[in-house]
């Protein structure tokens, strides 16, 4: 399962057309999933600069010369082009190569990540350069083969946590935790055209120790024992990505911690509740957030309710106070209001889901109750492996 070569050029075409309603003369595109977007080509760029530029009657491509042995033909690009390297001398830098292709340019559009450098040499050259959001809002709206992809990527995610739920116990060290990670890229490279450069794989839980920080940083040598931890399955798979996040206990949560779940489930409820087509991003944030803010949690959020997702883990829209965006059919976002208490835990769910014309899909599929999440069995042979792991790397 992959993009056609059809289906790129249509995305080429459509951002030809756009072009035209936004009275630009050129589209300067410099991010890799950008670009990937267009062309279905995976590089990675370091420091050296890719650079896609799109007019009304031509694509061309400037590389650092070191990458024409492998790219003497990209699909729908008319010209590739080189420069010396990074950096160079006149008349060798990218900057002289694009300059000459743009020269003409009455308009230029660039993207908010576009980086300064480039915005900066075209305006030393006097050229008229505008932020443009038109790639990244139409990589919001998803054809039916990148549903398909996001599918994919979710089942890994399902597999993920699932194999996680299957051995946790109390006790578990974080490496078996990382371990399983390692599996599933496995069984990615088996069971798919595997794209390592386009492939990301991410399994991890959040320990008790941290699980009230969203992004705090979990060591190996970690242990599952009391309290609340946050799995998380952060996957992009040859191109498209999910996740999937379950709050889990190994010993039997507290009072304070059942209530705590019970109030991150509501809020996922009322969120649930707003989202489908139509909807202002916005909102689905702020049903989840007031709520929370009515049980006098405000302290305890620290972040939006979702985002989007589709090449990047992470992308636009936000489900988000102050993104106005209009859901739409067909976009993909994470559904994940979290509570974190210092003392008592972190609690999260977060699922990839489809925005449908009157509701919603969930793509990722694991029990979300907290009896169902919560691993009190002894599971001998999972300790034993654990144990030999431990003593392997001293933990």
């Amino acid at each position: 399962m992959k993009i056609s070569k059809l289906e790129y050029k249509q995305r080429i075409d459509s951002i030809k057309e756009r072009l035209k309603k936004e009275k630009l003369d050129t589209l300067i595109i410099s991010e890799e999933e950008d670009i990937y977007y267009l062309t279905g080509l995976t590089y990675k760029s370091l420091e050296r600069l890719f650079l896609l530029i799109i007019t009304a009657s031509e694509i061309s491509f400037i590389v650092p010369k070191m990458e024409l042995a492998h790219l003497k033909k990209v699909d729908n690009v008319d010209k590739i082009k080189s420069y010396w390297e990074y950096p160079a001398q006149k008349p060798e830098r990218w900057k002289d190569v694009l300059l000459e292709i743009v020269k003409n340019s009455k308009l230029i559009g660039v993207g908010a990540k576009t980086p300064f450098e480039i915005s900066t040499f075209l305006n030393s050259v006097n050229l008229n350069v505008v932020e443009n959001s038109i790639l990244e809002e139409h990589r919001w709206i998803k054809s039916n083969t990148e549903i398909e992809l996001i599918k994919q990527a979710s089942r890994y995610c399902d597999i993920s946590i699932e194999k996680l739920n299957k051995n946790a116990y109390f006790g578990m060290s974080e490496l078996e935790v990382f371990s399983i990670g390692r599996s599933i890229q496995q069984k990615v490279i088996k069971e798919t055209p595997f794209d390592y450069l386009a492939t990301n794989i991410l399994v991890a839980a959040w320990p008790s120790r941290i699980s009230y920080q969203p992004h705090g940083i979990p060591k190996v040598s970690d242990l599952l024992v009391e309290g609340s931890h946050i799995s998380l399955a952060f996957l992009r798979v040859n191109g498209y990505s999910a996740e999937l996040e379950r709050t889990f206990f190994t010993s039997k949560p507290t009072k304070e911690q059942e209530e705590a779940f019970e109030l991150m489930m509501e809020a996922r409820r009322r969120s649930y509740a707003v989202l489908k087509a139509g909807v202002i991003a916005e909102d689905v944030d702020l049903a989840a957030k007031q709520f929370l803010i009515d049980q006098g949690l405000k302290e305890n959020l620290m972040h939006r309710t979702g985002h989007g997702i589709g090449l990047g883990n992470h992308e636009g829209p936000y489900l988000a106070e102050g993104d106005k965006t209009v859901l739409k059919e067909n976009m993909v976002v994470s559904i994940e209001p979290g509570i974190y208490i210092e003392g008592v835990g972190g609690f999260r769910h977060s699922d990839t889901v489809l925005v449908t014309k009157n509701g919603y899909e969930i793509l990722t599929n694991c029990p979300d109750d907290i009896k169902s999440l919560t691993f009190t069995n002894l599971k001998p042979i999972q300790k034993l492996k654990g144990n030999i792991i431990k003593k392997m790397y001293g933990i």
